[in-house]
């Protein structure tokens, strides 16, 4: 976790910094259990996940929370380092302190991610030649 003070936070290229109380960053990794079959357990971290709770949001970054359908690019920049990442704004609620919140989390990259794809023959090319 990363408490905001002395960070700036900006979504789609634009400084929202100001327009929140402050935000908490994570970027856990997944914990993969390894299933062979020794007498103790063994563990993998796989690909680091994020997520951002920002702490009343004004009216203008309120509105982006959408149920997570559309991605916004979201920059936090601290100490001279930035983390980016696509995000989908998920939720907003008024906490039991009766202040505003909303939820965000790292948008998936459909392109990125594992996928099956069809089996070429051994020998085939995935890239096309250009005749002369």
């Amino acid at each position: 976790m990363a408490d905001s003070e002395g960070m700036q936070l900006i979504v789609d290229g634009v400084d929202l910094t100001d327009e929140c109380d402050g935000f908490e960053i994570h970027t856990p990794a997944m914990v993969h259990e390894i299933p062979d079959e020794e007498p103790w357990t063994n563990r993998a971290l796989g690909p680091a996940s994020f997520t951002i709770l920002i702490t009343a949001p004004s009216d203008r970054l309120y509105a982006l929370i959408d149920g997570g359908k559309a991605v916004h690019d979201t920059k936090v920049i601290a100490n001279g380092y930035s983390i980016t990442h696509p995000t989908h704004f998920h939720k907003g609620w008024v906490g039991t302190d009766g202040v505003r919140k909303m939820f965000g989390s790292l948008a998936p990259d459909r392109e990125r991610e594992a996928k099956w794809v069809e089996e070429l023959p051994a020998g085939a090319s995935t890239t096309e030649v250009e005749g002369n």
